[in-house]
C-alpha cells in the first residue's frame, strides 16, 4: 500500500513539474527543457515513416494526367474522329500535296546540276527484280500528248544520269582505242535502264550515248567521224553565230545560196544538238551551240503568236527552213527545258508551221499555205511538230490529222510507196519520206503496207550518192531494227566513214554529190552525213521489243 502510494505521488510530482505538454513548471528562473514524451516520440517517428514512404506530390499529380489523357485517347478520341473524318481527310490530302509541290519547287530552286543528279539518283535505282529491261514504249508512250503537262521531273532530256558514268565502263574511249562493239557486243542491263529512263533523247547523255552505239551499231571509227565533223564545222562558224551555205573555208565545195543562212546555221546546229551539246551545258562546243542559237532567235519575225524563222530564204527555201529551224529550237528546249525564253520561241515557230499547212490539201510546200503541197517538205514539218511534241511543246491534232490526209494522196501500193506530189509516180527519196511521217504519226510495225515498205528500202541499200535519201531510210531501217537494220547499217556506215575527208584545212567534211548539193555545197553534205551517222543516238528508236497499242484513236487506218 505504502509502496503503490508513494509511486503515485511520484507521478504527480513528476506531473506538476512537466506540465501536460512536458514543459517544466516547477520553477521561473530556470529555462523550460523541451523534452518530449515517449508516446510523442513514437508519433513523431511514425509520421516521418509514412512521409518516407508516399511518392512526391508532383508524381501524384502527373499519375492523374495521364489517366486523364488515356481515357481522352481511348474514348473521346476515337469519337471526335469519326464525327469530324471528312474534314481530317482533307487536311491529310492537302498536307501530303503541299509537301509535293514543296519539293518540286526544291528541286526547281536548286542548282541545275545538282537537281539533275538527285533526280539521277532517283530514277535509275537498279531494282532486284529482272524484268525485261528492253519491254519499252510505244511512240505515243514517248511523245506528249495534245494537252501539254509541264512536268519538270519528266524529261529526260539532260544528262540526268553523269554521276552514274564512274559505275559504267566506257567502252569508247575513241581517242586511244579503238573498239568494234557494232553487232557482237551487247549493253548491259543497267546502260539500258539508264538509256530508255531517260525518254526519247535518253541516248544523247554520255552513259546513255554509250549504250546506245553498242546497242544499235556504233563503232569508234563511226564516232570519230562524229567528231572530226564537229571540229569542221565549228571552223566555218560566223562571227554572228551563223554558218553560210556560201562561205565554208577553205577546201570547201560552196553551195549556190548565199543569204539563206537561217537554214545553214540549223543544220550546223542540230549536228551538235544531235550528240547532246547544248547552249548551257558545258563542253567544247557550248559557245558554239549557244551563238548559233541567238542568230535564229534574231532572225525571227514574231506576229500574231508565231514566229517566222526563214529569214533571208532564197528559191523555193522557205518552209524548209522554217521545218529545219523549228526542229533546232524544239531539240534544244527539250535539252534544256528550264529555258523560258527558248520554251516561247518553239512554242510560237509551231504555231507558224501549223497555221502555215494548206487546209484542203493536209501539206506544206515552199509557201504558207501554199496551192499545193509536196512529201519532201512535209517531211521537214512533220520531223518538227514531232520534235516539239517530243520536248512536250503542244501541237495541234488537227495537224497531224490533216497531215496523215496529204499522204494518203500521194501513197502508192496501199502506203508502201509515195510520190513527190500527187499523181505522181513513186520516187525512192520520197517513199523514205513517207515511212517516216508514217511512223511519227501512229503506224506500228504489224501494218501490212508499211512492212512492205520497210523491206522494198532495204532490198534497194544505201545510195552511193544521194545523201537526201540515205538520211530518211536509215532513220527508217533504224526505227524498225532487226536484221534488216543490220545489214543496212554496216553498209551505209563503213561508206560515210571511208568516203569522209580525213586530211587539209577541209578535214572532217564530206564533199558534195546528188541531189541539192549544188545549193548547198560542202556543208550540206557533211551535215546530212553526220546526222546520219548520229543515227545510233540521237533518237530512240520507235518500235521495241514489246510494242503497245497507240493511244491515239486517229493513229491507225
Amino acid at each position: 500500500m505504502d509502496e503503490s502510494r508513494s509511486i503515485t505521488e511520484a507521478e504527480a510530482i513528476d506531473n506538476s513539474a512537466t506540465g501536460v505538454d512536458g514543459q517544466d513548471t516547477s520553477g521561473t528562473n530556470s529555462p523550460p527543457v523541451q523534452t518530449p514524451s515517449v508516446l510523442q516520440q513514437v508519433q513523431q517517428k511514425t509520421q516521418r515513416k509514412r512521409r518516407r514512404g508516399q511518392p512526391p506530390g508532383w508524381t501524384i499529380w502527373l499519375a492523374g494526367q495521364a489517366a486523364r489523357s488515356r481515357g481522352a485517347v481511348t474514348h473521346t478520341l476515337p469519337i471526335w474522329l469519326m464525327g469530324h473524318r471528312q474534314q481530317v481527310l482533307t487536311v491529310a490530302i492537302s498536307l501530303a500535296v503541299h509537301l509535293a509541290v514543296a519539293f518540286v519547287m526544291a528541286l526547281w530552286a536548286l542548282p541545275p546540276d545538282t537537281a539533275e543528279r538527285l533526280f539521277g539518283l532517283i530514277v535509275t535505282r537498279v531494282d532486284s527484280d529482272t524484268e525485261d529491261l528492253l519491254q519499252v514504249i510505244d511512240i505515243e508512250e514517248i511523245l506528249q500528248p495534245d494537252s501539254i503537262q509541264d512536268l519538270d521531273t519528266n524529261s529526260n532530256m539532260k544528262q540526268l544520269v553523269s554521276d552514274l558514268e564512274e559505275n559504267l565502263t566506257s567502252d569508247l574511249t575513241i581517242d586511244t582505242q579503238d573498239r568494234d562493239f557494232t553487232l557482237e557486243l551487247e549493253p548491259t542491263d543497267a546502260e539500258m535502264k539508264v538509256l530508255y529512263k531517260q525518254g526519247e533523247f535518253g541516248g544523247r547523255s554520255e552513259a546513255g550515248k554509250q549504250a546506245a552505239l553498242k546497242k544499235y551499231g556504233g563503232t569508234a571509227d563511226s564516232e570519230k567521224s562524229v567528231v572530226s565533223g564537229l571540229k569542221w564545222l565549228k571552223t566555218i562558224q560566223q562571227k554572228n553565230g551563223s554558218w553560210s551555205f556560201a562561205k565554208q573555208g577553205r577546201g570547201a565545195i560552196p553551195g549556190r545560196y548565199r543569204k539563206t543562212e537561217v537554214g545553214a546555221t540549223s543544220l550546223a546546229l542540230l549536228c551538235f544538238l544531235g550528240a547532246g551539246h547544248t547552249h548551257v551545258k558545258e563542253g567544247p562546243y557550248r559557245e558554239t551551240v549557244e551563238h548559233g542559237l541567238a542568230f535564229i532567235g534574231e532572225s525571227a519575225t514574231v506576229t500574231q503568236g508565231t514566229a517566222d524563222l526563214r529569214g533571208d530564204a532564197e528559191g523555193n527555201s522557205g518552209m524548209y527552213v522554217q521545218g529545219l529551224a523549228t526542229i533546232c529550237l524544239s531539240e534544244a528546249h527539250a535539252l534544256e527545258h528550264r529555258d523560258k525564253k527558248l520554251t516561247k520561241l518553239t512554242e510560237m515557230a509551231v504555231r507558224f508551221i501549223e497555221r502555215a499547212q494548206n487546209p484542203v490539201t493536209g501539206g506544206w510546200r515552199y509557201e504558207p499555205r501554199d496551192d499545193t503541197s509536196d512529201t519532201s517538205v512535209v517531211g521537214w514539218e512533220v520531223m518538227a511538230l514531232q520534235s516539239a511534241k517530243s520536248g512536250r511543246i503542244r501541237v495541234s491534232s488537227k495537224s497531224m490529222r490533216l497531215t496523215r490526209d496529204f499522204l494518203r494522196t500521194v501513197q502508192s501500193d496501199d502506203g508502201a510507196q509515195y510520190s513527190y506530189i500527187p499523181d505522181r509516180g513513186a520516187k525512192l527519196s520520197m517513199t523514205a519520206v513517207g515511212l517516216l511521217c508514217r511512223m511519227y504519226l501512229g503506224w506500228r510495225n504489224d501494218n501490212p503496207s508499211l512492212q512492205k515498205g520497210v523491206k522494198f528500202l532495204a532490198g534497194r541499200g544505201p545510195h552511193p550518192n544521194d545523201i537526201y535519201y540515205n538520211y530518211y531510210a536509215t532513220q527508217v531501217l533504224h526505227h524498225w531494227g532487226g536484221d534488216l537494220w543490220k545489214r543496212w547499217n554496216q553498209e551505209l556506215r563503213e561508206q560515210l566513214v571511208r568516203s569522209q575527208i580525213t586530211e587539209g584545212p577541209a578535214a572532217g567534211s564530206w564533199r558534195p554529190t546528188g541531189p541539192h548539193s549544188d545549193v548547198g555545197g560542202q556543208l550540206y553534205q557533211t551535215t546530212l552525213s553526220i546526222l546520219t551517222l548520229e543515227v545510233y543516238y540521237r533518237h530512240l528508236p520507235i518500235y521495241q521489243r514489246l510494242e503497245r497499242g497507240p493511244t491515239d484513236p486517229t493513229a491507225t487506218e
